[in-house]
This record gives C-alpha cells, structure tokens and sequence, in this order.
C-alpha cells in the first residue's frame, strides 16, 4: 500500500485558522528552498541524532532560550513521533487531556529532506505528514482542528496515552494498554466523511441563503417567495431543515404536523385553493422519492429474497400495480383463494394479489416474487460459448408464471362461485395476469435476448423485473418534478394524466 493512497502528501491541506492553530490553506512554493538552512521570520529548526532517531527542535527567534522538542523520527522503526501542540493565546498548550504523544508509521519519510520553508508565508512545516496533520512548527504539530474529534473518541474510551497512526496489522490497544494503534486508511477515510459532511452543510447553507436573498427583495420586484430547494439527498434535506427551521423534526413532530395539516386542510381549500394544491404536490413528490429510495435500497442485501416484505410493499403503495397495467388499478383483496382445495386443503390456488381495472371491472391476478429470483438458467440449452447462446426460463420464472396461468384458468368459474352475489367484478371476460420477479440487469446479453423473447411470447401474463418497476417510478417523479408549464393547472394536470 503507497503512502499516497495512505494520504500522505507534500502539498498539504493547510488552512488558516482564526485562533491561530497554524493550518494554512495555501499551496506550498517550496521549488526555490534551501534545505540546508531550516530557518525562517520566526525562528529556526535545530537537528541532532540520539540513537537511532533523529531530534528535531524548534527555537524561537525572539526568545532563543524559548524552544521545545518539535518531532523525533526512528530511523530503524521508521516511525515520526511528536507531542500534539496547539496555539492558543499566542501559547503552546497541550491538544489533549490525555493523549501526550502522536506516532505515524512513515516508511517513506526522508530525513534529509524533513522540512521546507512555506513559500507565502516564510514559515517552516514538516514534509510529508498526512494529510489532516497540521504541520507548521511555529504553531505546533498536531491533528487538524476538523479532524481531532478522532483523537478524542479514542482518549475518551481509553487510558491509553499515546496514539500510533500505523500502515498496516492490528488495531487496538497495546498489551499493556499505553498505546492505541489505528490505521491511517481509517482516518482517511474518516477525514473523507467530515469533508463530505461539511460540503453538505456548505450546501444546505447556501440553498436557504439564496431562498433568503431572493425572498428579501421579492417584493420590491413583484416576484413571489420561494421556499429553499431540498435536494434529494437525504443528509442535504436534514441539514436545510436544520438551517431554516432551527430543529429536525423527528418521527413524533412529523405525525402531530400531518393531523395539523388535515384539520386546516378544509379552510385552506376556501382560503388559498392554489397552496393547497402546491403542498399536496409537494408531499407527494417527497413521498414519492423517499418510496423510490427505500425500493432502490432494498434491491440489495437481505431484503432482495423476502417475498412478504414486498407484499407488503405492493401492498401498501397500490399505485406502482398501476404503473405495470398503465391502467387504474385497485385491489380487491390480498391472498384471496381462487380456488379451494380439497378437504384437507390441497389443490388450493391463491393469489397474491387480486386486482380489478376500476373502470372495466375485468379481473387482474399479480404474482409477487423477489429481486433475487433467478430469471433464466445459468447454463444455455444451445448454443454453449457462442454469441448465439440460448437460455431457457429459470423455474423461479416458469413456475410462477405457470401459478398465475393456473389462477387465471380458475377465475371464470370457481371464483365465480366463491364471489356469490358480489357483482362488482367482471370474471366472466379474459382475466389477466403479472409477475413482478428478479432483475433484468442481473442477466449476461445472451440471457436478456432469450428472456425478451420468451417475455414477448406471453400474451395474458405480463412479466417485469424490479429494476424494470425502479424505472418506471423514477419516470414518474421524472414527470411530476418537470417545471410549472404555463398552461390553466386543471388543463396541465389533465395532459399529466
């Protein structure tokens, strides 16, 4: 593993901070530096080797008596070892409470290139530390003030006294617990998720920032007001709530703001017909991504095999059945028998989803499977290491297509029959059928070409993949998110229809 993959770095992420933590943000220009002379505006770096390490030790221009160990290099451990130090008050003071030493594994460490002279501000830092490291020496050595929170948690759980930033092998403590060794990926990777989180922060910010401009001056020009945008972004939203409202609403607050909004849903209605209409549009679009979310989500990992979870699912979103048929589609009932079995129950044949077109009233049986069902045979039936390969059905495909013709075939009469007098339901015209199973981008060419084929060979029994369905709700907040046209609402919203 490089060292650069580890986020080591010459040019180094320096910010400056307000309370003089010595971390720079300006790139470093240290082609024309003498390193020879390790001195600058502030003071000077002195070297000397005790053993096997290399002693690297700040002196103060102005105070030479003033001077303090900066940074110690093992030579034969390969290993930089240092006091974290930040400046507070113009003073060096300890960083933690606890944690008196910070050791990086540096394999690739130079010793005679240790220090360089930053170019716009003519202070010395330590080559070749991390990237999160505050580097500048004048200011003292230490964890970035973004970052140190990962120091803390672990001086918070531990009595240890010393950390060691290691390459590879074991984390944790040491035997005799005086040190905590962590890797550097895990804090790289952990400097990448603050930088995340700050760039949302950064852009929930901003996003209420110009709603706020816009609005200040809104009716200086005759425009209306606008709300923030929330982003689809699930973090982005929480933090522009957090932003503009002060809070985020959790699970209790969201259900008492639902009640509130249907009690004054009626006098809204009289009041101002168009706000209402803009918040139910609003809702549904949020619902509508956080259900496209939540399916995308549970494609993989253990939800992608459990069937009830995705009756459930159907069950509780009816309108998605509509998307497969393109037609107003209801449902009847769940698990309905459309045909019983015998006396001791065999031979029953039960459907997942009894539906009816609401116009027509003709009858709708849906098969609910699993994204992880297999669709076609992993092996060809002809054609074996050739462009030309044909796959067959896999039987987690037939055998529930077969169920549902079987349904289907059972309609007219033993449905019939167990309906009575409900004459609601047309089940003497041709019934129809679905499967929603498996995943169509889970296929090789060869076996998406045999499945399309056989698919198109099925003229009663419509057969979608979930990624297929994906698709189709995410068409449908495609169009409903599209801007305002300028056409009357009732005529816009017939046309979307």
């Amino acid at each position: 593993m490089s060292d650069q993959s580890l986020g080591f770095d010459d040019e180094l992420e320096m910010d400056i901070d307000r309370d003089e933590s010595g971390e720079f943000d300006e790139p470093l220009e240290d082609d024309d530096v003498d390193f020879a002379q390790y001195d600058d505006r502030r003071g000077s770096i002195e070297q000397h080797e005790v053993g096997d390490e290399l002693v690297l030790t700040r002196v103060s221009r102005d105070q030479p008596q003033s001077r303090y160990e900066a940074l110690r290099f093992d030579r034969s451990l390969k290993l930089l070892r240092f006091a974290p130090k930040v400046t507070r008050l113009g003073s060096l003071e300890d960083q933690f409470e606890k944690i008196t030493e910070l050791q990086i594994e540096s394999p690739l460490w130079d010793p005679d290139r240790h220090s360089a002279e930053h170019g716009q501000y003519d202070l010395m830092y330590v080559r070749g530390l991390p990237k999160g490291f505050a580097s500048m020496y004048e200011y003292g050595l230490s964890i970035k003030r973004d970052y140190a929170d990962f120091v803390r948690g672990i001086e918070n759980r531990t009595n240890c006294t010393v950390v060691r930033f290691v390459t590879d092998g074991a984390e944790g403590p040491s035997q005799n617990g005086s040190t905590f060794r962590v890797s550097l990926k895990r804090f790289a990777d952990y400097r990448s998720a603050v930088d995340r989180s700050r760039q949302r922060g950064q852009t929930a910010v901003r996003r209420v920032v110009d709603a706020d401009s816009h609005n200040a001056i809104a009716e200086l020009f005759g425009l209306e007001e606008v709300q923030p945008k929330y982003a689809r972004n699930p973090v982005i939203r929480a933090l522009t709530e957090e932003v503009l409202t002060g809070h985020v609403t959790d699970a209790a607050d969201r259900s008492i703001l639902a009640d509130e909004i249907t009690a004054a849903a009626p006098a809204l209605a009289q009041e101002a017909p168009e706000r209402l209409v803009r918040l139910r549009d609003d809702i549904e679009l949020v619902s509508l991504a956080a259900l496209i979310e939540r399916f995308e989500n549970d494609l993989e990992g253990p939800h992608s095999r459990d069937e009830d979870r995705w009756q459930r699912f159907f069950q509780a979103n009816q309108f998605a059945l509509q998307l497969i048929f393109s037609a107003p589609i209801i449902v009847e009932y769940q698990h309905a028998t459309v045909q019983a079995g015998d006396i001791n129950g065999r031979g029953a044949r039960i459907t997942d989803f009894l539906c009816a077109n609401s116009v027509t009233r003709t009858i709708l049986i849906v098969e609910i499977k699993t994204p992880g069902a297999s669709l076609m045979g992993s092996a060809p039936y002809r054609g074996r290491g050739t462009d030309a390969a044909v796959y067959p059905p896999h039987a987690e495909l037939s055998g529930p297509i077969s169920q549902v013709q079987s349904q289907m075939a059972a309609v007219p009469q033993n449905l019939a029959f167990r309906l009575g007098s409900d004459v609601n339901l047309d089940v003497w015209n041709e019934a129809r059928g679905a499967v929603i199973t498996g995943r169509i981008a889970a296929l090789n060419q060869q076996q998406r070409d045999s499945f399309l084929r056989y698919r198109s060979g099925l003229s009663t029994v419509t057969v979608l993949g979930y990624d297929e369905v994906l698709d189709r709700l995410k068409a449908l907040y495609s169009a409903l998110n599209s801007p305002r046209t300028t056409e009357p609402e009732s005529t816009a919203r017939s046309a979307q229809a």
